[in-house]
């Protein structure tokens, strides 16, 4: 009886808790933990990143980086970490891009390891004032860019994922290149 306790109590470590959708916490155990349902929530982290950027919300926006993630904009500008993503997203939101609005497609969703996923999104802005310099438009005044995020799996949350990489190119076409 006493070995039977011992193993329960730990496994029982090793069963991540998970809140539902009406705040219950319940446990379960990684080799329940699916792809499909791990897509599922990183697929909602990019909506809700879409909808913080049309609210013009930088700090929703914002809210998956991780403390130490690197970022890549489009005009090839670099800087590390969630505090220096927030502060651009907050000066483009304020600025040129203020009122723009934003949509994501997700076209390859790309597992590397069980805590790690590569992330490719279609990304077109619309409604911008002013573009940053060297980046243009299409003639229809969308600017198309592709999105490459690397997500992680949370060491402290199983069932959350944080960005660590965020490397953004705008798409080329023959007409936006003048």
């Amino acid at each position: 009886m006493r070995c039977a306790l011992t193993l329960i109590v730990g496994l029982a470590a090793l069963v991540p808790s998970h809140v539902c959708a009406r705040g219950t916490v319940v446990s379960m155990p990684w080799f329940l933990v699916s792809r499909e349902r791990d897509e599922q929530a990183i697929r909602a982290l990019i909506d809700a990143s879409t909808e913080a950027w049309n609210a013009g919300n930088a700090s929703g926006y914002s809210a998956h980086f991780a403390s130490d993630a690197t970022f890549t904009g489009i005009t090839g500008a670099t800087s590390v970490g969630q505090k220096a993503f927030e502060a651009q997203q907050l000066e483009l939101l304020a600025s040129a891009l203020r009122g723009s609005h934003l949509r994501q497609t997700v076209a390859l969703v790309r597992f590397v390891a069980r805590d790690a996923v590569v992330v490719d999104i279609d990304r077109e802005l619309t409604g911008f004032a002013t573009l940053p310099a060297g980046v243009k438009a299409g003639p229809d005044k969308v600017l198309r860019t592709r999105l490459q995020v690397v997500f992680v799996r949370n060491t402290n949350q199983w069932n959350q994922w944080s960005m660590v990489s965020y490397h953004e190119v705008d798409v080329k076409t023959p007409d936006s290149r003048t």
